[in-house]
């Protein structure tokens, strides 16, 4: 059972960005770590799977087992816990799997697993970062150390030690100290760092993961990407599959087992994962109560809701330059489109020069210098204008059509700049400052949140970028609403 060879602050965190292919460690996705609900059953404090397989070193059949214990405290691990361990996973491998300990944001990891930006999130992260700290896991025969290249005992903690940074105020994205670094980090247990740094990984794709829904589905597709690494076609026991590699009860019988199992198979279908299969040929009968369970490698997955049917310009220009379609629509949708098209350029200008920055992961660069607004190279502002012009150029050229020159969109976009740079001329310092207080107040939280970072940041470059598109935004409604009731005063 080989696999593929292949400590961090906020540059790390900004590397295992769900954009690329992820890791996850081949030992942790043979065997349920968690249940698959979201409750544990009062008084359970303990799961056990194991299974019977033929190791060829030893020519013989073996058996193996895994055992989990939670603490009294804080109890066994669910799904989620389990989507929060695959988490810390990408922060060692942007980190490379060379410390132990490894320094995180709780706001990155919350991005990073999918999770929404508010309290419960935060709440929720915390106790399962608690809970994993006080589970123990038994493996007897069951854990492949691939140095020796066998089977052995392992009993350990998958994580040492966790250290976690509280603000008093609300908010994550400024929690660090001041020199720059984040507080929180964790520690991996030796055996499990071990076997990331012997290069027992597989590849995963975590955009794909995060996108299914059922928890079923994702505990089947880590554990059948691993078993597909051989071969692409895979037979397994229908019970020892569902219930020891799965997680479903084994209580269930057969026909139990092939109804729960039904709507994450039919999810990985539709989604292009597993080739889809009629139930004569997905289950086959051994003998009386005995079955097996079939399933084929799909060519590739299919990526669901990622490529907006009519994508706006910037979505275009981004998908253009490797960004996945879903991101390129968060992305648009939470900055200002100056910083937007302003980091574009500067990767345009990157990409041609060849630079090193680059040449690794293009896309994710990209994504992250729009998220984190890295400064541009040395010596890009003297070749800014003419990388704009070719934008704008690129810009005009897409507006046309055979009988216009520009679009009636952009003409219009010009009028409304006009006047707002028009009303705001004429506006005294006292009234500038009423106006942008209002126009705070009346702001997205997704503007005001950036807004606030940026300043706490002290980074007035962006500050000025959330401060412009606030007021833009702003003055269209209330400069709309006034014209509006000018033309109901003179119909009056």
């Amino acid at each position: 059972m080989g696999g593929k060879k292949n400590g961090s602050d906020e540059t790390g965190v900004q590397k295992a960005h769900l954009n690329g292919m992820g890791r996850d460690e081949m030992n942790l996705a043979e065997f349920p770590l968690a249940t698959l609900a979201d409750r544990v059953p009062q008084g359970c404090k303990t799961l056990a799977f194991e299974d019977c397989i033929w190791d060829r070193g030893q020519r013989r059949y073996v058996t193996r087992r895994l055992t989990i214990s939670a603490s009294d405290k804080f109890g066994l691990p669910t799904a989620l816990d389990d989507e929060v361990i695959l988490g810390l996973v990408q922060l060692s491998k942007a980190n490379g799997f060379v410390n132990r300990q490894v320094q995180f944001s709780r706001y990155q990891l919350v991005h990073l697993l999918g999770w929404r930006e508010e309290g419960k999130s935060y709440t929720r992260l915390e106790e399962s970062l608690k809970r994993w700290l006080g589970v123990t896991l038994y493996y007897e025969n069951a854990w492949w150390d691939r140095c020796r290249k066998k089977w052995v005992d392992a009993h350990f903690h998958l994580l040492d030690n966790l250290m976690l940074y509280h603000r008093s105020k609300r908010g994550e994205r400024s929690a660090k100290k001041d020199d720059g670094k984040p507080l929180s980090s964790f520690t991996w247990n030796e055996i499990i760092f071990r076997s990331f740094q012997a290069g027992h990984l597989k590849s995963i794709d975590l955009e794909f993961y995060r996108t299914l829904k059922s928890a079923v589905a994702k505990r089947i597709y880590r554990f059948l990407d691993k078993r597909f690494h051989a071969c692409k076609k895979r037979r397994f026991g229908l019970v020892r599959f569902a219930s020891e590699h799965i997680g479903l009860s084994r209580n269930y019988d057969s026909a139990q087992l092939k109804r729960r199992l039904k709507p994450a198979i039919v999810e990985l279908e539709s989604r292009g994962y597993l080739k889809p299969l009629p139930a004569r040929e997905r289950y086959s009968c051994v003998r009386r109560g005995e079955w097996e369970i079939f399933f084929i490698k799909a060519a590739k997955p299919l990526q669901k809701d990622l490529k907006p049917c009519h994508p706006n310009r910037l979505e275009a220009w981004l998908i253009e330059r490797g960004v996945t379609a879903s991101t390129a629509v968060r992305l648009v949708q939470e900055y200002p489109a100056d910083l937007v098209e302003k980091k574009i350029a500067v990767f345009d200008h990157l990409t041609g020069s060849r630079d090193s920055r680059v040449s690794k992961n293009p896309a994710g660069y990209l994504v992250q210098s729009i998220r984190k607004d890295y400064l541009p190279p040395a010596g890009f502002q003297k070749k800014a204008s003419t990388t704009m012009k070719k934008l704008n150029r690129k810009v005009l050229s897409e507006t046309k059509t055979p009988h216009q020159n520009k679009s009636l969109e952009t003409k219009v976009f010009y009028v409304e700049q006009k006047r707002m740079e028009n009303y705001l001329s004429g506006l005294s310092p006292a009234e500038l400052g009423q106006l942008e207080t209002a126009a705070l107040k009346a702001s997205s939280s997704i503007l005001s949140k950036g807004y606030a970072r940026a300043k706490e940041s002290g980074n007035q470059k962006l500050v000025d970028e959330y401060r412009r598109c606030i007021l833009e935004r702003y003055l269209k409604t209330f400069l709309g609403a006034e014209s509006n009731s000018q033309q109901q005063i003179k119909c009056d």
